[in-house]
């Protein structure tokens, strides 16, 4: 268990090194490029299969305890450690970063973003998934810091140099906006390390620790400093505007591990660092959080519903994104409970979320590919997708990923957003009541203005006429995806103003709407897993909560 922990953390960046070097000569095939990326998948499967031999080991009797440590002394001076190990909370966020990297991986194999060299792309891809899986990991706070640090310039690049239209913008706003976080994270690390002597987040996680040396005003400016950091990552509104820019202009692969891995990253600090340590700042600053994430949930679905509408020109990339402000609001409102019940439905909707967006971003991505844009008017008109008549089993699965994104009972969505506002409804002692049940009602409505957009965003995508127009896509471009699948979404990929250009022609000019290939197998394998497990975590929540709650009610108990 310990060797396999280690493993996982260490074998995305020995996989990284080795995708830089020259492949072997028997390795190279006939195109270097697909060697590298079937490089890329056999890794991220290896550190998967990993993951699952490390679920299937744990011990699930004690999820409350630290498993498969690690503990060697790093900096001495300093007292900083290698110190590693997982319990309840951090193992489905670890075998969650597993699961999505490696479909990530394989959807690049056969959907390559356009850009430089594959080389560069599988290298980012794992070191990415190196510090996430880090970050889940570690229980050293200059360990963690580095590690949350360490996803931020491949994240950059992958936006930057395989991005689509204003990555450069995009990307610089992400790298600022995470690192002038993270700065003052830093600050809130340092101040606990050395008011308290030690950097183990184990030790001082219990009641009898290092964490009795903290007085109230350093536990303010600890959860001050380390929520501001955090917040940023999560992303917590106000601070989260660089989110909708990078994921619109992000590739899919891209967009997908920052909705379904990055932003995780932000809310688990919050979960394994603020609370545990900092208790009493925590509960000082509760109530604060709770209203930012109320204040979220409302303005991420009114922003989605703005954008839904007919006739705003809004891109449905962005709308997803807009989404995740919301979803992540209800995951900060169940921490800002500081309740067992709170706390489980936060990390329930951590995993829902992972899983959901992650699909809705793969199927996102696809049709871009497909149709050339992801403009919901184009998308909608009477030329426009229509996927239930031309494409089924694609409209299919993206009516069950926005019906389980809106939190419908029976699949993963559901638990987490209800937990959270249980959590709400009684919140911890000292906690303001009516407050809470003020931002359990702005919850409430969150959900209802959820479920309008996304139904919205299904009726205009899904639906439709496949008759003529005028002033619709090209007829070449339905001949060419008619007569080779992956023309289009070829197309498509090197030339997203396609249809723009085909709208300028002259008006007058009748035009076919274009066929649209439905699910390839390759689409299968890399998004199936995600669905199956939708509706597995929504009609069997236990496997996870039996996991989490142990852990959560010993994490509120100072260590007991």
């Amino acid at each position: 268990m310990q060797l396999l922990l280690a493993a996982v953390v260490v074998l995305p960046l020995l996989g990284a090194v080795a995708a830089l070097l020259p492949a072997p000569p028997g390795l190279k095939g006939r195109d270097p490029g697909q060697a590298v990326l079937r490089h890329g998948v056999t890794v991220t499967g290896v550190v998967l299969a990993a993951a699952v031999a490390l679920a299937v080991g744990f011990d699930h009797d004690h999820p409350a305890r630290m498993q498969a440590t690690t503990d060697i002394s790093w900096i001495q001076a300093l007292g900083i450690r290698i110190h590693l190990g997982i319990d309840g909370i951090s193992l489905p966020l670890l075998v969650m970063t597993a699961l999505l990297t490696f479909l990530c991986a394989l959807y690049s194999y056969f959907r390559m973003p356009v850009g430089p060299s594959p080389k560069a792309f599988v290298a980012l891809l794992l070191v990415l998934e190196a510090g996430t899986l880090a970050t889940f990991a570690v229980l050293d706070l200059v360990l963690f810091f580095l590690a949350f640090e360490m996803v931020l310039i491949p994240m950059y690049f992958l936006i930057a140099r395989w991005g689509g239209a204003q990555r450069q913008y995009a990307a610089w706003k992400f790298i600022l906006y995470t690192l002038l976080g993270s700065v003052v994270m830093l600050l809130g690390l340092l101040l606990i390390g050395v008011k308290s002597g030690t950097f183990d987040m184990v030790a001082l996680a219990t009641d009898n620790g290092p964490k009795a040396q903290l007085s109230h005003t350093v536990q303010l400016l600890a959860v001050l400093a380390i929520g501001i950091g955090l917040a940023v990552k999560a992303p917590m509104w106000p601070l989260h505007s660089w989110l909708p820019d990078a994921h619109t202009a992000a590739p899919t692969v891209g967009s997908v591990l920052l909705a379904g891995v990055l932003l995780k990253m932000g809310t688990y600090g919050f979960v394994r660092i603020a609370l545990p340590i900092a208790p009493d700042g925590m509960h000082t600053f509760a109530p604060y959080l709770a209203a930012f994430a109320a204040v979220g949930i409302v303005y991420g679905s009114l922003a989605c519903l703005a954008l839904a509408r007919r006739g705003a020109k809004g891109d449905l990339k962005r709308l997803i994104a807009y989404s995740s402000v919301g979803h992540m609001g209800f995951v900060l409102l169940g921490i800002a409970t500081m309740t067992p019940t709170g706390l489980n439905g936060a990390l329930f909707a951590n995993i829902a979320h992972g899983l959901i967006t992650g699909l809705l971003f793969f199927l996102v991505g696809a049709l871009k590919d497909r149709y050339g844009t992801t403009d919901l008017d184009r998308l909608a008109g009477r030329t426009g997708a229509a996927l239930y008549g031309r494409a089924p089993r694609f409209g299919g699965l993206l009516a069950f990923g926005a019906i389980a994104s809106l939190g419908l009972p029976g699949l993963a969505g559901f638990w987490g957003e209800m937990l959270a506002m249980f959590g709400a409804f009684r919140p911890a002692a000292g906690l303001s009541r009516p407050a809470f049940l003020t931002f359990m009602a702005l919850a409430g409505l969150g959900t209802l203005l959820t479920a309008a957009y996304l139904l919205i965003v299904v009726r205009r995508v899904c639906m439709g006429s496949r008759e003529t127009a005028e002033g619709g896509p090209a007829e070449a471009a339905g001949t060419a995806a008619a007569e080779e699948p992956g023309a289009l979404a070829t197309a498509g990929s090197e030339k997203p103003g396609a249809l723009a250009a085909a709208d300028s022609e002259e008006s007058g000019a009748t035009r076919t709407a274009p066929v649209i290939p439905d699910l390839a197998r390759y689409e299968y394998a890399a998004w199936s897993p995600l669905a199956a497990l939708t509706v597995l975590a929504g009609l069997w929540p236990a496997a996870l909560l039996g996991l989490t709650d142990p852990a959560v009610q010993q994490l509120l108990g100072g260590g007991k």
